[in-house]
Formats: structure tokens, sequence, C-alpha cells
């Protein structure tokens, strides 16, 4: 082999490490990292929906809370009595039972009655008596009935009227905020802040140079600030349609599962998006011509050592 075609094979040889160097090197390049925060998902306040005397409170700070649990109650013993008073009420129904037993009988008379009508037994003055009495008879029981049913939603209304008097969480999560204690009045301010930490929201904020790139259901690996050797998989959620200008960014939300409740919110973090394709986006353009060139050398070997 002669000394150029050597050197023509070398320069082949490292022209094309270059550019498998530059191909693998656009495929491990990392996504670009972002400042963000992990917050709660929704923070509420909660409060009863009517004034009174706060009588117990069933939480303390950090206690975990389902969805319906009861977490407070004000002093309602008037409220008590109305209900049960309004139970022993809706239960009552030998009302009921007194008029059937009295539809039954002035059905029966009505039907002897008639027999004895028409065997010219009777007046038609009996027999009509006989009919108006055994109608009076079903609109009582129907009466009696309409009652107790008014009776039932009596009893209904004073359980919504005692159940206004306590306080319910409305989510899933923790308390994070004890403001009142048994004895004080309460009016409109809230007893408790309840965070919901299942799901956790990532907020950050993102140059306006990605706007259009950044879509709802993109995934992303972030760290945060209290273990940053620990990546959790977060999905984007919200993309702002609205930048602003004057910082020149915009604001996207993710929801990061956290179903353990290990994960802390209010902490910061580092988020970094998963682009589609990273290597469609930095394509390595190879020219046709260079192609031909490199490839002479290996034609005029073979013409030379047939």
């Amino acid at each position: 082999m002669k000394p150029h075609t050597i050197g023509t094979l070398l320069r082949q040889a490292g022209l094309l490490a270059v550019l498998t160097g530059i191909a693998f090197s656009t495929y491990a390049a990392e996504p670009q990292g972002y400042d963000c925060v992990i917050v709660p998902s929704a923070t509420v306040s909660v409060s009863t929906a009517v004034p009174g005397v706060l009588e117990s409170v069933a939480v303390e700070r950090s206690d975990r809370v389902t969805k319906g649990q009861q977490l407070a109650a004000l002093e309602s013993r008037v409220e008590l009595v109305e209900r049960d008073l309004a139970r022993a009420r809706a239960e009552t129904d030998a009302a009921v039972k007194l008029r059937e037993v009295s539809l039954l009988f002035d059905q029966r008379s009505l039907r002897r009655v008639s027999s004895l009508h028409r065997d010219k037994v009777v007046s038609v003055d009996e027999k009509e008596k006989a009919e108006r009495e055994a109608k009076l008879a079903g609109w009582r029981l129907q009466d009696a009935k309409d009652l107790l049913r008014q009776r039932q939603l009596e009893l209904e209304r004073s359980e919504q009227v005692l159940r206004r008097r306590q306080v319910y969480s409305p989510i899933d999560g923790v308390i994070v905020q004890r403001l009142h204690h048994p004895g004080e009045y309460i009016e409109e301010e809230p007893i408790l802040r309840i965070a919901q930490l299942d799901p956790l929201y990532v907020e950050a904020i993102i140059p306006m140079s990605e706007f259009g790139r950044i879509a709802p259901g993109m995934h992303a690996t972030l760290a945060s600030e209290v273990d940053p050797e620990h990546k959790l998989s977060a999905e984007v959620a919200v993309v702002d349609g609205i930048g602003d200008a004057a910082s020149g960014t915009f604001g996207i939300r993710l929801a990061l599962p956290n179903p353990d409740y290990l994960i802390p919110a209010g902490v910061k973090c580092q988020l970094h998006l998963e682009s589609a394709q990273v290597a469609s986006e930095s394509a390595v353009v190879v020219d046709p011509a260079l192609v031909m060139r490199l490839s002479s050398p290996s034609r005029q070997m073979n013409r030379e050592h047939p």
C-alpha cells in the first residue's frame, strides 16, 4: 500500500470519527434545566356555615384527613333535641295504620250496602252515605300519609341544620394550620387550613423562546433541594397562554404524584423537560460531495491492487 493511500485512509477515518462524535454528542445532550418550586395542589380554609361557639376540634396540625371526615363542631344542644323530636314524629305511623283500618271497614260496609240495595232492602240514601264514608276514609288515609311525609322532611331538615354546625374536610390532605380552639365564638373566619399533597404542583417560569415547544402531557424530571440525587417524574398539566413582557417569561404547571406523602411541598427544585426528539432538532447534515470524496480512495486502492 502506498504512503499517500495510507494518509488518505487516515484522514477519512478521522473525519468519520468527528462526524460520529458530533452525532453522539447531539443525542447525549441533556435538556436545559429550569428553576421551579413544589407546592400543594390545593390549600383550603374551612369554617362553619353558621356562626356559633366552637365546641370541639378533632384534629391537630400535620394530621392527615380524608374527604368527608368531621374536623370540628359548634355547640349544638338545641339542634340535637330538635333533631331527636323530629325523628320521633317521623317514625310514628300509628295514624296511617288507623286510617288504613278505617278504609278497609268502610269499603266492606259499602259492598254490603250495595248488595242490599240491589235486593231492594236499603234505600238509595243509605247507599250514597256508605259511598261517601268510603271515599272520606280514602282521603283521610292519604292525609295521614302526607302528614307522615312532612314529618320525614322535617327530620331531614333538622339533620341538615345540625350538619351545618359541623365542619367536614372537603379534600384529602394534611392539616397545616389550626386557627381556633373550643370555647371561641366563630363567625366567618376559618377554623382550619388543609393542604392537598397528592398530587403536588410544580410551578416553573420558562423563557418566551420556549413558547410553543411545551404542551400539556409532556414529561419532565426534577430534583428537589431536599434530595437532589432523587429524580422525580412529573407531567405538564398547564401552559400559560400569556407571557410576562417585563421578564420575557411564561409559566407552566406540572402534576407530581405523591400518594405516600413522601415528597415535601414548599421547596425549590430543578426541572428538566424531556423533548420529543433531541436529535431531530439538531440533525447533522452530511454533504453528498464529501461522501463521494471519502469513497474515492477505496476505488483507487481497488484499481492499484486488483
